[in-house]
C-alpha cells in the first residue's frame, strides 16, 4: 500500500473522529476523559497509526487483504478503525480494561468501523483464543502499552506463541535517547512514589503492605524493604520477604504500582529490550518518532516541522530529539524486520 494512500486514509478518519458527539455516547467517563484527551491531536495520533501500518505491511509482506492483525491494548479503537479503512482482512482488538471494551463496541455501532473480533484480557486471553479458531495472526501492533507491562518475558513469550511468524510493532514514548523526555518522565515516578501523582504514592502502599504482612519489622528494617521493593507487586515482595531476599532496583526512578503491578512510564534500555525479546526468539529494530504539526499556534507548528527534519536527517543523533520510540520486532527464524 502507498504512503499517500495510508496518509489519505488517515487523514479522512481524523475528520470523521472529530465529528462525533462522545458525550453523548453510552460510554464510561473514564474513557469520555481519555478520548477528549486525544482529541486535539486525532490527526496526530491517526498519523502515528498509519506510520505502524506501514512498516507492518511492509515487515509481513502480505497484502491488507489476506492479513490479521491483533491491535494489543487497544483503548478506544482509533487503530482498529484505521486498520480496517485501509483493508485489513481480520482485525482482533484486545485490551484488559472492560470499560476500553465497552467503548470501543459502542463507538464500532455508533460509526459502523471497527475491529472484527473484540476481546476482554490479556496475552492468556488472546493466545486461547487464536489457538481455539486456529486464527495465526501475522502482525501485532501496540501503543503506549509496552512501558506498563510488569513482566515483559512472559508477555513476549506468550505472543511468541501465537504464530512462529509474528511481526510485532510497539511505540512508546519512554524513550531511554531524548534527555528531556527522560528527565519529565522521572520526575513523574518520583511523584508516583512520593504521591504527587498517586494516592496513596507507591511507596505508601509497600510500606503499609509490609508492615501488615510482618508486624514484628522494626521501623528500620520497614523503611529498608520499602525503599528496596519499589517496582514489585505485592505478591513479589512477601515472597522476596519469605526468602530474606532483599531486592536492588535495578534503576533509580523507574517504579510501579504495587498492587497491579502498571509502571509508570517505565524507562528500559535498548538493549534490555533486546535481550528480553531473544529469550523467544525475537530480532529488534529500532525507529524514531515524530512531533505533531497539527497545532493550532502556527509558531508551534513551524517549530515542530522543522525538528521532524533534524529528526530524519540526523541519523542516530535523530533520537536524542525523537518524542517517542517505535520499536519493531520479528521472529529471528522468520528474517528481520
Amino acid at each position: 500500500m502507498k504512503t499517500c494512500e495510508l496518509s489519505a486514509a488517515a487523514q479522512s478518519l481524523a475528520l470523521r473522529l472529530e465529528a462525533v458527539d462522545y458525550d453523548s455516547l453510552p460510554i464510561s467517563a473514564y474513557n469520555k476523559r481519555y478520548i477528549r484527551s486525544m482529541r486535539p491531536a486525532f490527526a496526530y495520533y491517526l498519523e502515528i497509526y498509519a506510520a505502524c501500518l506501514r512498516r507492518g505491511l511492509s515487515a509481513t509482506g502480505q497484502p491488507p487483504a489476506s492479513l490479521v492483525m491483533v491491535d494489543y491494548g487497544g483503548g478506544s479503537g482509533f487503530l482498529s478503525m484505521l486498520a480496517k479503512e485501509v483493508g485489513i482482512g481480520r482485525v482482533i482488538y484486545v485490551d484488559l480494561n472492560p470499560l476500553s471494551v465497552e467503548a470501543v463496541t459502542v463507538l464500532k455501532q455508533h460509526t459502523g468501523c471497527g475491529p472484527d473480533d473484540i476481546l476482554s484480557g490479556d496475552t492468556a486471553v488472546l493466545a486461547a483464543w487464536c489457538a481455539a479458531r486456529q486464527v495465526k495472526p501475522q502482525l501485532l501492533v501496540a501503543t503506549d502499552l509496552i512501558e506498563h507491562v510488569y513482566d515483559l518475558k512472559p508477555f513476549f513469550a506468550a505472543l511468541a506463541g501465537i504464530n512462529e511468524r509474528l511481526s510485532m510493532i510497539f511505540t512508546t514514548a519512554s524513550t531511554p535517547y531524548n534527555p528531556w523526555v527522560k528527565r519529565r518522565l522521572r520526575r513523574f515516578m518520583k511523584e508516583c512514589e512520593s504521591g504527587g501523582q498517586a494516592s496513596p504514592g507507591y511507596y505508601a502502599k509497600r510500606e503499609q503492605f509490609i508492615r501488615t504482612c510482618r508486624p514484628s519489622f522494626s521501623d528500620e528494617m520497614v523503611e529498608r524493604w520499602s525503599r528496596n521493593t519499589r517496582g514489585l507487586t505485592y505478591p513479589d515482595i512477601e515472597e522476596a520477604i519469605g526468602e530474606n531476599r532483599l531486592p536492588v532496583p535495578g534503576d533509580a526512578f523507574n517504579t510501579c504500582d504495587p498492587a497491579t503491578g502498571n509502571w509508570a512510564e517505565r524507562i528500559l534500555p535498548i538493549d534490555a529490550y533486546r535481550t528480553l525479546l531473544a529469550a523467544s526468539r525475537f530480532s529488534l529494530a529500532v525507529g524514531k518518532g515524530h512531533y505533531n504539526t497539527h497545532r493550532r499556534n502556527r509558531f508551534a507548528a513551524f517549530l515542530c516541522r522543522c525538528a521532524n527534519v533534524v529528526i530524519r536527517r540526523s541519523g542516530k543523533a535523530g533520537f536524542l530529539l525523537s518524542p517517542y520510540i517505535l520499536l519493531y520486532c520479528s521472529r529471528k527464524d522468520a528474517g528481520a524486520v
